[in-house]
């Protein structure tokens, strides 16, 4: 059995075929789903707002840059979060070997 596949994902009411692997579906409609959620976030909060009207471009941007920011926030956790337990597995290991911190 082909491991990929195509896939159609609704965005901003437009289709976009995507090959993806078959375990990986769950997740991209899922992401689907979220930028389409943002988008609607965007398109209801700037309506009316901006001294120009914005294009689904506009919001699309808006909508990768909150994206990413968030991913690299989660990278940026990622990575305190394992130097602390580098540093709490090394106190531990200390502690067994000497009895004491």
């Amino acid at each position: 059995m082909d491991e990929h596949f195509v896939i159609n994902l609704r965005i901003a009411d437009t289709r976009y075929p995507i090959k993806i692997k078959r375990s990986d579906e769950e997740v991209y409609r899922k992401a689907a789903a979220e930028i389409d959620y943002k988008l609607s976030q965007y398109k209801n909060h700037f309506k009316g707002n901006a001294p120009h009207s914005l294009q689904d471009t506009d919001y699309m941007v808006m909508t990768a840059v909150q994206a990413v920011a968030e991913s690299e926030e989660r990278d940026k956790r990622a990575v305190f979060f394992e130097e602390e337990i580098k540093r709490l597995i090394s106190e531990l290991d200390n502690y067994l070997k000497n009895g004491s911190i």
